[in-house]
């Protein structure tokens, strides 16, 4: 009796991880270019990249957050100039929960720091944390 009680329970247990894994927020981090790319938009990608390989290994290792570039001109990307307002090169945040979209941002302010990787780090911190934080 005492073997099958413990056996429901390390099923119940079991179960209840991979449940909570499957259905474990994530943040899709996306930077949408133009097919023709400045220096300044290739700066944006690098700076974005390093802050995400240097500060969130782990994040990116388990899946919580992914990141990708994305040509937001090309035909098979349109629908994301008007899913997300995209005007110009662009980073958003989107935080998904059991593969279904629940919330966005604009990181409008990425233009204002690409000058100064300090600051665009800080901002890009701040802002990616305040989404991990709402787990």
């Amino acid at each position: 009796m005492r073997k099958i009680l413990i056996l429901v329970l390390l099923t119940a247990i079991t179960s209840y991880i991979a449940f909570s894994e499957e259905n474990k927020p994530k943040i899709d981090v996306l930077y949408f270019h133009a097919t023709i790319r400045c220096h300044a938009c290739l700066t944006i990608e690098e700076y974005t990249k390093n802050i995400l390989n240097t500060r969130y290994q782990k994040e990116l290792k388990d899946s919580t957050i992914t990141i990708q570039s994305i040509d937001f001109l090309d035909e098979k990307n349109e629908h994301f100039q008007d899913e997300y307002q995209l005007e110009t090169q662009t980073l958003i945040l989107s935080k998904k929960v059991n593969g279904k979209e629940v919330k966005w941002k604009n990181l409008t302010k990425i233009w204002d720091y690409y000058y100064d990787f300090a600051k665009f780090e800080k901002y890009i911190t701040e802002e990616l944390n305040k989404f991990l934080n709402e787990f």
